[in-house]
């Protein structure tokens, strides 16, 4: 194991940083089977809470540094966590300068998708939760367009972060090769964030679109609001995992698809960014639609 695993952050365990990692997103790229996969490493404890959006001004920042160290497993040696929302720029800019402040010496993990197919997927998620959208057909410039434009913006999101911690100490991770060779995938993470290999087995489907469209709608939002703290202190991922499933017993909701001339645009809008990306990461992202 590497001094950076043996004593994360640096210093004695009582002055080091609360964390040493943090998947930074993107939102529907998998960001659920990074934390779930992580948490089973004995040297690694991920916080409790899937999402903690600690290091978001306004959201849970203002219960203070010890609701966040009670995320985590003092046992284990490598703390970190998963919250997607950490890479919407637009709607939390002050996210990398607040965790810059905690923890600059912190990895950070971006794990990315084909900027398209996650626009599509992040609005079906949203449909299937029931919050209020514009129709397809009508999505273009609205608040939620530019939303969901800018989450898939990957260049422009890693912007500030790459000022703040240098590129060295961030990992892009492509989901598609994460599916296909999640081995491989996992190793260069563990190895980013000082800890052992650990094998991997082929990938459970987390947050599945088609699973959730099947979980009524109140049961959804009960779940994702106030029952959410209660449920992630009580069950681990596993159990919630099985819980979401059997919930699941509902007839299907199909999202409405989006028509080709939006896809079109999604497609003229995010060509800049995915080639900007591309020189960026180094990667060709050959499976990619723009």
């Amino acid at each position: 194991m590497t001094d950076m695993a043996a004593q994360p952050g640096g210093g004695s365990a009582r002055d080091r940083a609360p964390v040493d990692f943090v998947i930074i997103g993107a939102m529907r790229a998998g960001t659920t089977t990074l934390h779930s996969v992580l948490s089973r490493h004995p040297q690694i404890s991920m916080s409790r809470d899937k999402e903690t959006d600690f290091f978001i001004p306004g959201r849970n920042y203002g219960r203070g540094l010890q609701w966040y160290l009670d995320q985590f497993d003092p046992a284990l040696p490598i703390r970190g966590e998963a919250s997607p929302n950490y890479a919407k720029l637009r709607d939390f800019p002050d996210v990398p300068q607040t965790l810059s402040h905690h923890a600059p010496d912190a990895r950070l993990v971006y794990v990315v998708r084909d900027p398209v197919r996650r626009a599509v997927s992040q609005y079906a998620h949203s449909w299937n939760m029931g919050l209020a959208l514009p129709p397809p057909d009508a999505l273009a410039d609205t608040h939620e367009y530019l939303s969901i434009l800018d989450i898939s913006s990957y260049a422009r999101q890693l912007d500030p972060w790459r000022a703040l911690f240098g590129p060295k100490r961030i990992l892009i991770v492509d989901f598609d090769a994460l599916l296909a060779d999640p081995q491989a995938q996992f190793d260069r993470i563990c190895a980013h964030v000082g800890a052992d290999p650990m094998p991997v087995a082929a990938l459970a489907a987390h947050n599945a679109t088609s699973e959730l469209s099947r979980v009524p709608r109140p049961l959804l939002r009960l779940a994702q609001g106030p029952l959410r703290p209660l449920l992630t202190r009580l069950l681990d991922q596993r159990m919630r995992d099985r819980l979401r499933g059997l919930a699941a017993f509902g007839p299907n909701r199909k999202p409405p698809e989006f028509p080709a001339p939006l896809l079109a645009r999604l497609r003229q809008d995010l060509a800049e960014d995915a080639a900007r990306f591309r020189r960026l990461s180094g990667m060709d992202f050959p499976h990619w639609s723009v």
